[in-house]
């Protein structure tokens, strides 16, 4: 009897070291196969959540890439500077050679989901879990802060609080509270002046956030699986969702931006794609997925 047992028992860790084996073999496999519909005219910088930010060509070729813990936003800067998140904070960097020019660590526990490059040379940063958005300036120092913890409904969730956030032209912020599917805008006191919440937003239906020229809102939707565009008066004037494409899945929205020629960037976290555009009739024009393109985050137009 103690044999069987003793067999059995090899038998099962046999077993499972040949399933951890399989398991790591196919995670360290070749990406899926670049697929790419549509044509593609434009370059792209862009980020991933897997680690890493990117400069890709029109044909899905990565030009230039650096390490970037959980990086969702980036933006392209004068001067040959990449601005962009990580994890635990949010840095610069030139691309010529890939040094940090500047650089906020959080000391706190939770995440930085977004961050903003502002006219006075500030960096807007939402720090999730801590129910607040931050401007730090030019040596990494916190110059402002606008908390909200006694209104945020996810107070102290470090991953699923908060995501994007935004300083409007007039002064106040505007910041996506992901878990409660919620926008609020606040003044330079903390103080809510606006809400919105449409039956769009559903939980964890709110990730990233664009005002228009028009005034309007442009909202990634998140787990909610859409983009809407929002007026001043908080009604739904457009929007793009799995129903409007036969077999699409948009998994998660991360990102949402509109175009000049009035189409919309779309990047999705998980979904049918890395990242398409999409016109005002709700046609896909291109698709990218595949190849380099795992677990888009944010992205957008370089040329």
């Amino acid at each position: 009897m103690k044999k069987c047992i003793t067999l059995s028992i090899v038998a099962s860790c046999v077993f499972a070291s040949f399933l951890t084996v399989s398991l790591a073999a196919r995670k360290k496999g070749p990406p899926p196969k670049l697929e790419i519909t549509g044509a593609v005219k434009h370059r792209f910088l862009g980020s991933s959540y897997r680690g890493k930010v990117f400069i890709s060509d029109k044909d899905g070729k990565i030009e230039w890439e650096v390490k970037a813990p959980n990086a969702q936003d980036v933006f392209m800067l004068k001067g040959d500077r990449v601005l962009f998140n990580t994890r635990g904070g949010a840095q610069i960097v030139r691309i010529k050679d890939k040094k940090v020019l500047w650089e906020y660590k959080s000391r706190e526990k939770g995440e930085i989901h977004s961050c903003q490059p502002l006219a006075n040379g500030n960096v807007l940063i939402t720090v999730c879990g801590q129910s607040k958005v931050i401007e730090v300036d030019k040596d990494g120092k916190v110059a402002k802060e606008i908390k909200f913890a006694k209104i945020s409904k996810f107070a102290g969730n470090g991953h699923m609080e908060l995501r994007d956030s935004l300083k409007t032209d007039k002064g106040t912020y505007l910041v996506a509270f992901l878990m409660e599917g919620v926008i609020r805008e606040f003044d330079a006191d903390s103080k809510v002046i606006r809400t919105i919440k449409t039956d769009y937003f559903k939980s964890k239906g709110v990730s990233s956030l664009q005002v228009l020229k028009n005034g309007n809102l442009l909202v990634g939707g998140g787990y909610g699986k859409n983009v809407v565009e929002i007026d001043k008066d908080d009604k739904i004037v457009w929007s793009f969702a799995e129903k409007d494409v036969k077999g699409l899945n948009l998994g998660y929205v991360a990102t949402a931006k509109r175009l000049a020629n009035g189409n919309t960037l779309v990047s999705l976290y998980h979904g049918s794609y890395a990242f398409f555009e999409v016109t005002k009739d709700k046609k896909i024009i291109w698709s990218i997925k595949g190849g380099p393109f795992n677990a888009t985050t944010a992205i957008e137009y370089l040329d």
